[in-house]
């Protein structure tokens, strides 16, 4: 059974890989879009570090960016890091009912891990919209907006010059 914390690990890293690849997600982007608090992202993109899915940028125009190769990823890479649910595995019992119990569970588990080893995270992406929220890296040119022109006032320039300014608009 997945854990929440895996599934937040595995929405956060396919917001992250769904950004273009010359632009970085910043952790604040991340908890607007994912809805969760912004310490909480931090933990998982800490845990995403430790793992060597994600690099981090610091400063402006920094964030975080995808490292591992996105065809080589499956989603089980990113859930089985991230951990798995945490149900504590009860005391073995000899009873005919715990172990056919504990058979399907495991059953279910290999189950579920042989599915989201064969899911790759790139077929995951083809689903999701790309994501709008992210900056560029410092090798990119920012993107300024050209300045406005400048426009001189017409007015006198102090109160001493104001009647001789008041003299040139009359004529």
């Amino acid at each position: 059974m997945i854990s929440k914390r895996a599934s937040l690990g595995l929405k956060v890293i396919a917001h992250i890989a769904s950004t273009p690849s010359h632009r970085t997600t910043t952790a604040d982007s991340l908890a607007s879009a994912t809805g969760v608090s912004l310490s909480y992202i931090e933990g998982i993109l800490k845990d995403a570090r430790e793992l060597g899915l994600v690099q981090a940028t610091r400063g402006p125009g920094g964030g975080y960016k995808l490292v591992a190769p996105l065809g080589d990823l499956s989603v089980w890479d990113i859930v089985s890091g991230f951990g798995l649910s945490n149900s504590s595995t009860p005391k073995p019992q000899s009873s005919p009912e715990w172990r056919s119990t504990n058979l399907v569970s495991e059953q279910a588990f290999l189950f579920e891990k042989a599915f989201l080893q064969d899911y790759l995270l790139s077929d995951l992406l083809t689903v999701l919209p790309e994501s709008g929220s992210s900056k560029p890296t410092k090798s990119m040119a920012m993107n300024f907006k050209p300045l406005p022109s400048v426009l001189i006032p017409v007015a006198p320039n102090s109160v001493f010059n104001l009647s001789n300014f008041l003299k040139l608009q009359a004529a």
